[in-house]
């Protein structure tokens, strides 16, 4: 028998050595975006450790008293769709000067709800004079796919903001302004000779 077969350390493992096989790139960025994207969501919903979110609650009834509440909740989605308008009417709601009326402090707003109901769904041209400054333009009729929940909600936003102190518009009011178009045959924009025919002052 020769040496070599002879010699026991020919059966027993190499070394173990560093190895150079590197974690593909793609595994890369995929970890590294969910980290990112956790550590986003951590800092989102962490509420800034708020005692509302993380103190313990002792009963539903504590955990239901810091609800909204359906006003808050219609003013919120009102100012969401109000995002709509603001390009003329500015987000501080005091519109363009000799351009586009203002919303705050306007007998138009605060006045008889479904004149205003039926301007946003049909929309408004010709002369117009609010708070004593006459504007000429063309209101288009953004509200006119809008549902009755959601013109009610605008404009409810529109006249409890900015000082407006306004009551709530209901869907009832919409929806009864929108019976009031129809028997009219309204189809485009009011003059405010119309609008006033159709919706006399309260």
């Amino acid at each position: 028998m020769s040496k070599e077969t002879n010699n026991p350390n020919l059966n027993e493992p190499g070394e173990p050595v560093a190895g150079t096989a590197q974690m593909p790139v793609g595994i890369m960025v995929v970890l590294t975006l969910l980290g990112y994207i956790g550590c986003y969501k951590v800092d989102e919903l962490n509420a800034n450790f708020s005692a509302r979110v993380h103190a313990p609650f002792g009963s539903a009834d504590e955990v239901a008293s810091l609800a909204p509440s359906e006003e808050e909740l219609v003013f919120g989605k009102g100012k969401i769709l109000y995002a709509n308008c603001q390009g003329c009417h500015q987000p501080h709601g005091g519109g363009t000067p000799g351009t586009f009326p203002p919303l705050v402090g306007s007998e138009w707003v605060t006045g008889n709800p479904q004149r205003i109901a039926a301007i946003v769904m049909n929309g408004l041209g010709g002369p117009i004079t609010v708070n004593d400054n006459s504007f000429n333009n063309q209101m288009t009729p953004v509200g006119a796919a809008w549902s009755d929940e959601e013109i009610a909600a605008v404009l409810t936003y529109i006249r409890s903001n900015w000082g407006n102190g306004a009551p709530r518009v209901m869907p009832e009011d919409v929806a009864d302004t929108r019976a009031t178009i129809k028997k009219e045959g309204q189809t485009g924009p009011w003059t405010v000779e119309s609008l006033k025919a159709a919706f006399p002052e309260e």
